[in-house]
């Protein structure tokens, strides 16, 4: 789905994707590793946790919601360089003047 947007749309879905990112980051902190842990009296039990996703797909996936991120961000910054603020004139006088 490729469509174009409006600033206040692509204001949304910046949050969206900066949400989905942390997610993703924060499932592969928890992800990203094996772990085998002994436990009882004399460490004759074990649990043995393994990743549930593919890694290398998650950091691909966390590599592709980031650049989206940083690509919003640029699209956002340049229409707002060429955007003119309707309703508003700057007057340096409200600055005021300490005499």
């Amino acid at each position: 789905m490729s469509d174009k947007i409006t600033v206040s749309e692509a204001l949304s879905w910046l949050k969206t994707l900066k949400e989905r990112h942390g997610e993703l980051v924060g499932l592969r902190n928890t992800n990203a590793h094996r772990e085998r842990l002994y436990y009882g009296a004399n460490s004759d039990k074990e649990r043995v946790s393994e990743p549930l996703y593919d890694p290398k797909l998650l950091d691909r996936q966390i590599a592709t919601v980031a650049r989206e991120q940083r690509l919003v961000d640029e699209a956002l910054k340049r229409s707002n360089a060429t955007t003119v603020l309707q309703g508003y004139e700057r007057d340096d006088r409200v600055l005021g003047e300490l005499q």
